[in-house]
């Protein structure tokens, strides 16, 4: 018997955010730098780090659960589902910096980015639905933010 994936709104099926982090960095490959984060002696530290010609990003995922529907209202604060409190703490200590960072969630209706700290502020359902893109338009997003680098390395680094 052939177990078929979930049909999901995009045609993507994500069962971990490793899953994830593998499809869309495959989108952002050879256009921005996105190094994965494996921080196994401090907790806290986002999923990955990127960086282009504008600017640099710290950025958490986090996949939707129950099936990638969200609930009725959205709250990435609710450490038991989402961003724990040294995540948190983690990202709003950056932004204190002036470092940018952002959470991107995605679920089965597609990708919502919250960038700097508006992850603190709920959202509905509806509002999520409306604000998800597709994971390539989402790419294309993050390397608009970062600013796409040259595809040429510079002179003397070939």
């Amino acid at each position: 018997m052939t177990v078929l994936p979930r049909p999901c709104h995009y045609g993507a099926n994500y069962m971990t955010e490793t899953g994830y982090w593998n499809s869309l960095r495959k989108l952002l490959k050879n256009r921005v730098y996105a190094w994965k984060i494996n921080a196994n002696f401090t907790a806290g530290i986002p999923d990955w780090w990127g960086s282009g010609s504008h600017q640099d990003l710290w950025v958490e995922n986090k996949r939707i659960k129950n099936d990638g529907d969200p609930p009725a209202f959205l709250d990435l604060t609710n450490h038991d589902d989402y961003l724990t409190v040294l995540q948190q703490n983690w990202l709003v200590d950056r932004y204190n910096e002036g470092r940018n960072v952002g959470v991107l969630v995605f679920s089965k209706h597609g990708h919502v980015y919250f960038p700097g700290l508006s992850w603190q502020d709920p959202i509905s359902k509806l509002d999520f639905i409306e604000r998800a893109m597709s994971k390539k338009d989402m790419a294309e997003r993050l390397i608009n933010i970062l600013g796409e680098l040259p595809i040429e390395p510079p002179s003397g680094l070939k």
